[in-house]
């Protein structure tokens, strides 16, 4: 099954076709006869989106996606990879989007601990507003400064959407520049700094460093394995000190117990991938590789935090990411394996 029929078709345009119909008999004066006709369902289907969308104006960012909506003639097929980036944010443990009407745009936070908040990126409101349409984030409560999380058919969604990105970049790319041995891997690379304004990962920042030898601190293939386990670890929707300070593998018991009992499965598998990495891995390495490439802590801060002499978490974490890239390979040689 082809990315499209995976997403289904609504997704090829962000903006769910309730909301055009809505805009079309509201904005446009368009009799809803002649709207259900056009799109081939009954009349009162559209009654009913149209009385549904109008409801959910109350809420401020799906109001401002229909402004905006309206003011360019709903071309928003640009906003699905900026969708993608902000449900990999809202995906991380401790993550929120908040929106206040005084403010320009939502931005996505995510609690770093003592009641200190980092913001991850600023997102449009028309963005915004459409992934509350499409139910894949979901208001949680606030009064003044309103707070969204993503839902449980967001979380679902992310992989598709990942997925659906990655095949139009190996698409975007011309085949000797795809497959040329050693090459950067621009796509994940270019993933690893869009975390938000300004802000690198440690693993974005030590893909740029080179050793005495002027060849890369990091290969493509440590950076993609890296940036893998933040994918699962997002979509697992573990919080950020569940899989921390294990001694033990009995320590991770519990969490394969919640596997075992979700019923979503991409989740599902999401969370066996990162726990199996991370019983691979082992307490110290594990604990580095989870800091840095899915927490988004820097380098130092996790020295401190471990208690180790400073600038000798960079060559831990390369070790670590070695054997995290060794694991992953050997994850897709078994799914392979399956196929057919």
């Amino acid at each position: 099954m082809n990315d499209t029929a995976c997403l289904n078709a609504a997704t090829e345009t962000l903006m769910p076709d309730a909301a055009r119909r809505y805009l079309a008999h509201t904005a446009d004066g368009r009799p809803i006869r002649e709207i259900a006709r056009e799109a081939g369902c009954h009349a009162s289907t559209v009654l009913r989106q149209v009385r549904k969308l109008e409801s959910l104006r109350d809420d401020p960012l799906v109001d401002g996606a229909l402004m905006g909506m309206k003011a360019r003639d709903g071309g928003d097929e640009s906003l699905i990879d900026a969708a993608t980036d902000a449900l990999r944010d809202l995906c991380a443990p401790g993550a929120m989007m908040l929106y206040n009407s005084d403010l320009p745009q939502p931005a996505i936070v995510q609690s770093a601990g003592e009641g200190n908040a980092r913001v991850l990126r600023t997102v449009g409101l028309d963005l915004a507003g459409s992934l509350v349409m499409r139910k894949w984030i979901a208001q949680e409560g606030g009064t003044t400064v309103k707070r969204y999380r993503v839902t449980q058919e967001g979380r679902s969604t992310l992989p598709t959407l990942i997925a659906a990105r990655d095949r139009r970049a190996d698409h975007a790319l011309d085949p000797e520049a795809r497959f040329e041995a050693g090459a950067p891997d621009r796509r994940r690379r270019g993933r690893t700094v869009s975390s938000g304004p300004g802000f690198e990962s440690p693993l974005a920042i030590l893909a740029r460093r080179r050793g005495p030898d002027g060849q890369p601190f990091l290969t493509a293939d440590y950076v993609k394995a890296g940036e893998r386990l933040y994918e699962d670890y997002a979509i697992a929707g573990f919080r950020p000190d569940d899989l921390l300070g294990w001694i033990t593998p009995d320590a991770l018991h519990r969490h394969y117990a919640t596997a075992k009992l979700t019923d979503d499965r991409l989740r599902r598998a999401a969370i066996l991938r990162v726990l199996d990495a991370v019983r691979d891995l082992g307490p110290g390495l594990s604990d580095v590789v989870l800091r840095c490439c899915c927490l988004r802590e820097g380098l130092e801060a996790a020295e401190k935090r471990m208690g180790w002499s400073a600038r000798s978490g960079k060559v831990v974490l390369r070790i670590a990411l070695q054997r995290l890239s060794h694991f992953y390979s050997g994850t897709r040689s078994k799914e392979s394996a399956l196929i057919g």
